[in-house]
Parts: structure tokens; C-alpha cells; sequence
């Protein structure tokens, strides 16, 4: 397994002004400078008023939290989870009106074995929709499992960089 790389301010190797230099430069390039990130809807998600409510919501409940696990590169990522949530509650929606029509008595045969059709395809869908939803959410380190296996690997790195110190005197 690599080495974690250290940042120069963790150096304690005796460097030569020019490697310092180098290093310098390359860590400005690579490294935030930013204090606090912030991030931004993309434009084609602000149209859709419910995918933005649980934009915010997810936005806030991360700042409680005080959890660091997205950056402004997660956006993408981030808005088609929105998205296929506000997706999740409209087909829902449909769902339960299907529901209604299918058990009313007052509609005849056919159409209530209609709306049955239609609602055995739409459950499909939205179980489907569900387990991509679960998969975006553990990428985005949304669910518990993934905080968890992101803490122990942290642990774990942190833990390997230490025996590494010990071992090459760093």
C-alpha cells in the first residue's frame, strides 16, 4: 500500500530550497484553498421545486452534522440524487391514485383491471428507482453503513500512516 503523501508543512525530511520551491508550487495547484465549501444546485435541478427542497435539506442536514464528505465536485452527483427523489415521491403519487381507482367499486371491471396493470408496472419501477436511490446515497456517504466503512478506513489509513512513521522515523 502507498504512503499517505504529506503536505509540506508536515515535511520533517531536510530539503533542499529548490524541492521546497517545487513542492510549493505543486501544492498550490492541487490542494483548496477555500476555507468552507459551498455547494451550488446546478441549473437544470432549480427548475424542479421538490428535487431543490431535498437539495436544501440535504445541504442543512450536512452542516448540522458538521459532516465533511462533500465537495463542490459531488454537485452532479448530488442533483440526480435529488432528482431521482422528487422522481420517487411523484410516482408515488401516482401510485397511490392508481390504488384508488384499482379499489374503488364504483368503477367498472375494466378499468380498475387497467389501473391494476398500471400499478404492477409502476411498483417495478419504483422498487427500481428505490435501489438506485440506496446506491447513490452509499457513493454520496449518505447511510450509515457507508459513514461507517469511510470512518474505518480513515482509522485504518490514519493507523498505517502512523506504524509507517515509526517504522522509517518521519
Amino acid at each position: 500500500m502507498a504512503t499517505k503523501v504529506k503536505t509540506l508543512d508536515n515535511m520533517t525530511k531536510h530539503l533542499s530550497k529548490a524541492e521546497i520551491d517545487v513542492r510549493e508550487t505543486a501544492e498550490v495547484e492541487t490542494l483548496p484553498t477555500r476555507a468552507r465549501v459551498t455547494l451550488t444546485a446546478p441549473a437544470y435541478l432549480r427548475k424542479d421545486a421538490l428535487a431543490i427542497k431535498y437539495w436544501r435539506l440535504t445541504c442543512r442536514r450536512l452542516k448540522v452534522d458538521g459532516l465533511a464528505l462533500l465537495d463542490d465536485l459531488d454537485t452532479e452527483v448530488l442533483a440526480t440524487y435529488c432528482s431521482a427523489l422528487s422522481r420517487r415521491d411523484r410516482l408515488n403519487i401516482l401510485c397511490n391514485k392508481l390504488l384508488t381507482m384499482a379499489t374503488d367499486d364504483s368503477k367498472l371491471p375494466a378499468d380498475q383491471l387497467k389501473a391494476t396493470d398500471e400499478l404492477d408496472s409502476l411498483v417495478g419501477k419504483i422498487g427500481s428507482l428505490e435501489r438506485t436511490l440506496l446506491t447513490y446515497a452509499d457513493k454520496l456517504g449518505l447511510t450509515p453503513s457507508s459513514r461507517a466503512a469511510l470512518s474505518r478506513r480513515r482509522s485504518a489509513f490514519d493507523a498505517a500512516d502512523a506504524q509507517a512513521d515509526d517504522l522509517f522515523g518521519d
